[in-house]
C-alpha cells in the first residue's frame, strides 16, 4: 500500500434525508473516513436509533452544534468535540452540525440496524 490523496469529490454521497453521508474511499477495509452533514434528527423517529454490530467509531465535530444520543447519556456536541461510539451501543444524532467519523473496522450497511429504544 502507498499514500493516497482523496479529494472531495471522490467521496461517494449517500443521501439520507436529516443526514447526508459523505464517504471518502479507503484503499483497505481496515478503516474508513467519511464526512456527515445533520440536519435535524438521524434517524428521524425519537424512538429510533442506529445499532453498530460490527464497529465503533470517533465523531470529530467540525462546525455548528447539536446532541449526539446514546444508551447511557446525551452529550451536547460543538466545535472540536470528539465522542467515542463502541460497538453495540445505540445512538442517534440531532442538530444543524457536521462531524468527521472514522470506523474500525470500515463500515458497511449489513452490520448495522435500526432499533426502537
Amino acid at each position: 500500500m502507498k499514500p493516497t490523496k482523496y479529494t472531495f469529490n471522490e467521496t461517494n454521497k449517500i443521501d439520507l434525508g436529516t443526514k447526508v453521508i459523505y464517504k471518502y474511499p479507503t484503499p483497505t477495509n481496515d478503516f474508513d473516513i467519511a464526512k456527515m452533514v445533520i440536519k435535524g434528527r438521524s434517524p428521524e423517529e425519537s424512538s429510533k436509533f442506529l445499532l453498530e454490530h460490527v464497529c465503533q467509531f470517533v465523531m470529530l465535530v467540525t462546525r455548528g452544534s447539536g446532541k449526539v444520543f446514546t444508551e447511557a447519556e446525551v452529550f451536547e456536541v460543538t466545535v472540536d468535540d470528539v465522542i467515542f461510539i463502541p460497538t453495540e451501543c445505540i445512538f442517534a444524532v440531532e442538530g444543524d452540525f457536521e462531524y468527521i467519523t472514522v470506523d474500525l473496522p470500515a463500515f458497511y450497511p449489513e452490520q448495522s440496524e435500526e432499533v426502537t429504544s
